[in-house]
């Protein structure tokens, strides 16, 4: 495998937790190239520049081409390779920190996986010219870097503008189902069933797109539907515990008091609570 690479060590950046480029570089064509990258710690930018080749991630897989973008979100497994009889070139960056998933979650790209014709090549080789230039102030260099890839990613939100609507992917259904779901028992093993996922990878798929494990979104979602029922109707706390599918009043009763800090009746009442 041919490759130009660029590698840093987190005491490089100033602020390694938040932002650091792990690898950068250009790979060439080699009709062997393959990476398996198991639970991925980096999230992983890659423009083709020519070729094709084949990607798997977060239940999904698809060809990129020259011209295309492709998005490997931290925390899921990435599967690449080249087309033998057309092999790669590209240019792309592993990037790590908390920066990378907030930027994801605020541009909605946690479940963007591929995005064809996305003409940003200056700006990756930008991001590689200023990672191979003489040793910079680290401060200097995370803010360059950091500013590059919040480019690199709200071009990529601006190009899906003008794209024809995909259809949801796994979290979205997932999502959607459990909106749906807030008056039913639902376990996790059904959701990923109904989308094609295993639990463990319905999980990182969820939490890589909206910040929170399926289970959690389903129990946000349940209390704030108790806030409603509590403030808008009549019900019985118990019925209201029953309808939204707790185990019993009293674990009910414990989990909205320990989220808003008032007991179910207190809020009924007085209904100030904090936001949950």
């Amino acid at each position: 495998m041919r490759e130009k690479l660029l590698s840093f060590l987190p005491d490089q950046f100033p602020e390694p937790d938040a932002f650091f480029v792990e690898l950068t570089g250009i790979t060439y064509p080699d009709p062997r190239y393959r990476i398996d990258r198991d639970r991925s710690p980096v999230l992983c930018l890659e423009y083709v520049i020519a070729g094709r080749g084949h990607v798997e991630v977060g239940g999904r897989s698809f060809d990129p081409q020259a011209g295309d973008v492709y998005l490997l979100p931290m925390g899921l497994h990435h599967r690449y390779r080249s087309d033998p009889a057309d092999p790669w070139k590209k240019i792309w960056m592993n990037v790590r920190g908390t920066l990378c998933a907030d930027l994801l979650r605020a541009y909605r790209l946690g479940e963007t996986y591929h995005v064809p014709a996305c003409p940003l090549l200056p700006l990756f080789e930008e991001f590689v010219s200023v990672c191979a230039g003489p040793p910079a102030d680290p401060w200097e260099l995370e803010r360059r870097c950091s500013l590059l890839l919040h480019d690199i990613l709200s071009r990529v939100r601006a190009s899906l503008s003008i794209l024809p609507d995909s259809p949801p992917g796994p979290a979205e259904q997932a999502r959607e189902l459990l909106d749906r779901s807030l008056y039913e028992p639902v376990t996790v093993d059904d959701l990923a069933a109904a989308v094609g996922l295993s639990p463990s990878q319905l999980t990182r798929v969820f939490s890589a797109r909206f910040g929170v494990t399926p289970y959690r979104y389903l129990l946000s979602r349940r209390l704030e539907t108790a806030r409603l029922l509590l403030r808008g109707t009549a019900l019985p706390v118990r019925e209201i515990a029953f309808r939204l599918c707790f185990s019993d009043e009293h674990y009910f009763s414990s989990l909205f008091r320990r989220k808003t800090g008032q007991t179910p009746s207190a809020y009924r009442r007085d209904p100030e609570g904090k936001i949950l």
